[in-house]
């Protein structure tokens, strides 16, 4: 594999990673142990850092030093060993490549940008360029304006993306109910009161529980919960998620009539729409809000794939504002 054709996309994600090659004009997945995904956290002992599935069986016997999203922890001033043990991690997979662009759930400011960068250098890469995952998403569809939800483990998240210009954010608001829990919270509390015991909202074993249910749930119609000792293993539900999910899609279809206006956007100008996260609720509720039928992103390579071709808009390409 020639060192001077070798580009990497990697998206670091909450909970996991993907990643794909490119080389020689084709692109590749990029397999870890045959798996199409990694565990995205990080082992924390005696001051280095270690990643992957390994690291994961580590956290789950001393929870303690086990950090499962690095990615928030470096936008928010993280330490820079962590993300380039991740990076290593997908390299040891890989090769080291010439060139590196990293999914980011979010937009940066640039003292995480430099930080992202220290990361990268660290492990030996190239400094990365930086794609959102709206920007990827969008760039799946072939359509100049597009609408992007995010199904999300709080609350969904729109983001309108014109392709035309570097897949440039237009304006972004998350579907939030005001005083209303997050999604994630009000499973946790169904979990915690079917225990008889309350869950600490600070472990991350119950999130990634509440994830692993989540992604059940599509599937499904009831998936188990296993709760760190002393508690038991308790059942939720689609009915649950269901519930947690639509006090929020009420607030859909008014955010995104003030999230096309924001843009100055007219309705009939979005080509397209498209779901992350398979969530059929949330793909229903955009429908209902007068958007296109959403495409939704279920190939875990999928969005990664989309950054391949996705043009930042410069080299700081995050929004100058945000929706509260």
């Amino acid at each position: 594999m020639p060192a001077t054709d070798h580009r990497l996309v990697v998206d670091i994600a909450a909970w996991w990673i993907t990643a794909v090659y490119e080389c020689g004009g084709t692109v590749q997945p990029v397999l870890f142990d045959g798996r199409a995904r990694a565990p995205s956290g990080v082992f924390h002992h005696s001051g280095d850092y270690t990643a992957g599935a390994g690291a994961l069986a580590e956290g789950l016997a001393h929870p303690e030093s086990y950090r499962p999203d690095p990615m928030t922890l470096l936008r928010h001033g993280g330490p820079a060993a962590a993300i380039a043990a991740v990076l290593s991690h997908v390299a040891e997979h890989t090769g080291r490549p010439s060139a590196l662009t990293v999914v980011t759930a979010q937009t940066w400011d640039p003292p995480a940008r430099d930080r992202l960068e220290q990361a990268a250098s660290l492990a030996g890469m190239p400094h990365p360029a930086v794609v959102t995952t709206a920007a990827a998403a969008a760039s799946l569809t072939g359509a100049a304006i597009v609408l992007v939800c995010v199904a999300g483990s709080a609350w969904p998240e729109l983001t309108l993306v014109d392709t035309r210009d570097g897949h440039r954010h237009l304006a972004t608001a998350a579907v939030r109910a005001g005083g209303a829990p997050a999604i994630d919270e009000a499973l946790m509390r169904v979990a915690a009161a079917r225990a008889g015991a309350d869950a600490d909202p600070d472990d991350w074993r119950v999130s990634r529980e509440i994830d692993r249910a989540r992604a059940a749930l599509v599937v499904q119609p009831r998936a188990a919960m296993l709760l760190p000792e002393p508690h038991q293993a308790v059942v939720v539900t689609r009915d649950d998620l269901a519930a947690a999910t639509a006090v929020h899609l009420d607030r859909l279809a008014d955010t995104v009539k003030q999230l096309l206006a924001d843009a100055e956007i007219d309705p009939g100008s979005v080509g397209a729409a498209v779901l992350v996260g398979e969530n059929a609720q949330v793909g229903a509720a955009l429908t209902d809000a007068g958007l296109p039928p959403a495409v939704t992103v279920r190939n875990p390579h999928a969005l990664v794939r989309g950054a391949v071709t996705s043009r930042p808009p410069g080299r700081f390409p995050w929004l100058p504002w945000r929706r509260r």
